[in-house]
């Protein structure tokens, strides 16, 4: 029973370590992505904007929520970006 238990453990631990990556990777990649937004609108230095784009991400799975708040800060903020180019862009990263 022991081997088993140590098994689970291990795996359990295997994929918190590989949810984690994946977490720190779409997040590296969210922070290039609202970089890539605040410097269409002239706003590089806004770290506040930044934290908000980055943030919304984690509103609901895939990256909808996130192109939709970046939508709105161009929009706001009389960005020159469409959503062909926000995908654009995401696809790169």
């Amino acid at each position: 029973m022991d081997k088993f238990k140590d098994r689970e453990k291990a795996f359990e631990a295997e994929q918190s370590q590989k949810d984690q990556s994946e977490f720190d990777k779409r997040n590296s990649r969210n922070k290039v992505f609202a970089e890539f937004i605040l410097e269409n609108i002239g706003q590089q230095e806004n770290q506040e904007l930044l934290r908000e784009i980055i943030l919304s991400d984690l509103e609901e799975p895939g990256d909808e929520d996130i192109i939709r708040k970046a939508l709105e800060v161009v929009a706001q903020n009389n960005g020159t970006l469409t959503r062909e180019d926000i995908l654009k862009k995401l696809s790169e990263i």
